[in-house]
């Protein structure tokens, strides 16, 4: 097993130094404007910063397992796999979350 950390106090920076990248697919009309940067690819595991303006998208059937830490802003994310609808979960600032491999999740950002 091998361990992979980014220390977090050396990568957070302003918004302003983001890359654009484009509207999110899947998202209505003006929602889901994307900016971000890349941090490290090493070993297979990706890690960036990622900025979302508000919206909704869903996330079906994972490829990969993704970890997030929430820095600012809200979202929700609702499991589309529970029959009858999906428990949601509201995250802030500081929360964690870890979306499995074969997951499939709807993401509303509420606020950015």
């Amino acid at each position: 097993m091998s361990l992979h950390v980014v220390k977090t106090a050396n990568v957070l920076c302003p918004s302003d130094v983001l890359d654009d990248l484009g509207k999110r697919a899947g998202s209505g009309e003006g929602e889901c404007l994307m900016r971000g940067r890349a941090i490290s690819k090493a070993n297979g595991v990706n890690t960036g910063i990622w900025e979302c303006s508000p919206g909704s998208f869903d996330v079906l059937n994972r490829t990969n397992c993704e970890s997030v830490i929430i820095l600012s802003g809200k979202v929700r994310l609702t499991d589309l796999l529970v029959e009858g609808g999906g428990a949601v979960q509201e995250l802030g600032a500081g929360d964690v979350a870890v979306l499995e491999k074969g997951s499939s999740v709807r993401w509303e950002i509420v606020e950015t």
